[in-house]
């Protein structure tokens, strides 16, 4: 069921998140019944951003140190840019865009600019 949740979190359907763990559409409907996933299909949904941790004992991973660092400039980034256009979104669209930003801001500034441009778009 966990599985199910983690898929659903983040936003993928059965067979996008079987594709990226290198796994079938059969084989993901039998995990999110219960049956129990190979090592290689959690290492696939790990790298997609599945919390493998909480799959398996029902508790959530703290983020690591850089990860926390970069959650923090990416939510400080969207804030700085919202009120720069003086605009505010919804918090689920706020979510949103914090979790885009925080995908983006991992290289140079061109992800900067591509937040920048998705936030006067939307807000």
């Amino acid at each position: 069921m966990r599985i199910k949740e983690e898929r659903e979190r983040l936003g993928l359907s059965q067979v996008a998140f079987a594709a990226r763990a290198g796994a079938s559409k059969g084989s993901q409907i039998l995990y999110e019944k219960g049956k129990p996933p190979t090592a290689e299909y959690l290492e696939g949904i790990a790298a997609i951003g599945a919390d493998v941790l909480y799959i398996l004992t029902g508790r959530r991973e703290r983020p690591a140190l850089e990860d926390h660092e970069r959650l923090v400039a990416a939510i400080a980034f969207v804030e700085s840019e919202l009120a720069a256009v003086g605009r505010q979104l919804p918090p689920e669209k706020k979510a949103e865009a914090i979790a885009l930003a925080f995908e983006l801001l991992k290289g140079d500034d061109h992800g900067r600019e591509q937040v920048r441009r998705m936030l006067r778009l939307v807000a």
